[in-house]
């Protein structure tokens, strides 16, 4: 899938959480005032009378507030954890939208040409987040980067997952501008 409409998607469906968070919160608020209002009957503080003739219509309207307040509170905790996941998904949105506007601006492929030992360069891990490596090994097919675990650990990357490359201080993000400096 092209990095941009995999971008839009992820921010569309950004969009979709908020707008589920936001409907949970106000269903949240709607069932916490009902289930006040149904307190009402017990707001002077009059206690259940046991053998009162109104005993049981007390006792059906606390059960029922009781409820109604169980409820809300569920909802209120259904609502805290949409907005936890909007959040997610709003984070992930714009990490791939700034991968994607990386991956846009190149106007040709990284290639083994690009680079040398001892470069550091930035490269996609996953869809959304990336890490800094120092270049230890350029290869014919991938970047073999320095994991920090004395060869064990290196990782090796395809030139298609490289976002970045810094060397001598100076950072660039599309190849072309190391052969047609600005």
């Amino acid at each position: 899938m092209d990095p941009q409409e995999a971008a839009r998607k992820a921010k569309a469906k950004a969009e979709a959480a908020q707008a589920k968070a936001d409907k949970l919160t106000e269903a949240s608020e709607g069932q916490s005032k009902r289930a006040f209002e149904a307190y009402g009957r017990f707001a002077g503080g009059q206690p259940l009378l046991s053998g009162h003739h109104s005993y049981r219509s007390a006792r059906r309207a606390k059960n029922r507030a009781d409820a109604a307040s169980d409820r809300a509170i569920d909802t209120f905790k259904q609502a805290q954890q949409a907005q936890r996941d909007a959040q997610w998904a709003k984070a992930k949105a714009d990490a791939r939208s700034e991968i994607a506007d990386t991956i846009a601006t190149q106007s040709r492929p990284w290639q083994p040409s690009d680079f040398q030992v001892g470069d550091i360069v930035t490269v996609r891990v996953f869809e959304t987040s990336t890490s800094t490596y120092r270049v230890k090994r350029v290869n014919k097919k991938t970047l073999t980067l320095d994991g920090g675990g004395g060869g064990w650990d290196d990782p090796k990357r395809e030139y298609d997952r490289v976002l970045s490359r810094t060397r001598d201080g100076h950072t660039i993000t599309n190849p072309e501008q190391e052969t047609n400096p600005a």
